[in-house]
């Protein structure tokens, strides 16, 4: 149990100011008013049971039980910030609590296929919680660690194929055909692995940046940008993005991707020798795209590996976010467009 006294400070205050000469007493000046009740706070939050999302349809779901209790307040607002993080400790993700313990179950989902790929088993997890809380319009926050959290994620379908187009992407053109330019300038976006709606393109966009979105190479007819095929989405200043697009409402947004050290690889290729090959080669914009060939005809045991050693891997497949260092990916038999993105490790298998 964590029990935080709040105002005890002044409470000491009032006890020393009062301590005065009692040889003379001015029975007329105002009397000192009460001392404030002390505030305690107990919060011990405990665990849920083993959560199935399998089939539920509800729009949020506990993650744990507050066991929140508050002395001596008049009023008090609270709400929860929960981090989920994975078995080993290497990947984590910050979701909203509402007072009853409560998060988004697409959140929740999102977070646990993100660390373990798109398979329905039980998956093993723990979280840090912080009550923020405001109490008699004071601020303070309460704190738990490492309280464990099991989920069975629901398998989610990976959206189409959408590829992007752009004045610094690819080969910097807007070349759009079926066959010419398919994966040098219409280049495959990958899959959100935290929401299997959208769609990521994790990339460097020069000053003035133009680009578009397309479903299918060669067509102008499902398109994601301006209100006619011809518009283009633009950005004015140069840096590092992610361009992220809803494949359910065909609706798109770029946000500035908090990247540092950014590492430029000379060469990548699949584990098995197999060479993929840069993606941009406009001078206007920078390759951390990797595009190959891969056919196996039986389950095969693949990671990502740069020019200096760095490997990527994961337990997802065909599609997710691979790990410095991860566990190699299993690759079912089948002949597939391998692409690779080295900025945040997501990749996708397109079976051709």
């Amino acid at each position: 149990m964590k029990k935080i006294a709040l105002y005890s400070i002044l409470a000491v205050a009032g006890i020393a100011l009062s301590a005065c000469n009692e040889d003379y007493k001015d029975w007329a000046e105002p009397t000192s008013p009460a001392e404030p009740e002390a505030v305690n706070i107990s919060f011990t939050p405990s665990a849920v049971g083993a959560l199935d999302l399998r089939g539920m349809t509800t729009d949020s779901v506990v993650v744990f039980n507050p066991n929140l209790a508050i002395t001596g307040a008049n009023e008090t607002a609270i709400n929860y910030d929960v981090v989920v993080r994975n078995s080993d400790n290497t990947d984590s993700v910050a979701l909203k609590g509402d007072v009853q313990g409560r998060v988004r179950r697409s959140d929740l989902q999102g977070a646990i296929i993100s660390f373990y790929g798109n398979s329905e088993q039980a998956r093993n997890a723990m979280m840090n919680i912080t009550a923020n809380l405001l109490i008699d319009g004071l601020k303070t926050t309460a704190y738990a660690y490492n309280l464990p959290l099991t989920v069975t994620p629901q398998e989610q379908e990976l959206p189409p194929v959408w590829f992007v187009l752009g004045n610094c992407i690819g080969i910097g053109t807007f070349v759009n055909h079926a066959t010419m330019g398919l994966y040098t300038s219409t280049v495959a976006m990958y899959v959100n692995p935290r929401n299997y709606d959208e769609l990521i393109f994790p990339t460097y966009l020069c000053d003035n940046a133009q680009f578009k979105i397309i479903l299918k190479p060669g067509s102008t007819q499902d398109y994601i940008g301006g209100e006619t095929y011809s518009a283009n989405i633009t950005i004015e200043n140069a840096g590092y993005y992610s361009i992220i697009a809803n494949t359910n409402d065909t609706t798109a947004r770029v946000e500035p991707l908090n990247i540092t050290d950014v590492k430029k690889y000379d060469s990548m290729a699949l584990s098995n020798g197999t060479e993929m090959k840069l993606i941009t080669k406009s001078v206007k914009g920078e390759n951390h795209d990797w595009h190959g060939d891969l056919n196996v005809t039986a389950d095969t045991q693949i990671t990502f590996v740069a020019n200096d050693g760095t490997t990527w891997g994961c337990e997802d497949f065909p599609a997710g976010k691979a790990a410095k260092g991860g566990t190699p990916i299993t690759v079912k038999p089948g002949n597939y467009k391998v692409v690779f993105n080295d900025l945040m490790g997501l990749f996708r298998f397109i079976e051709k």
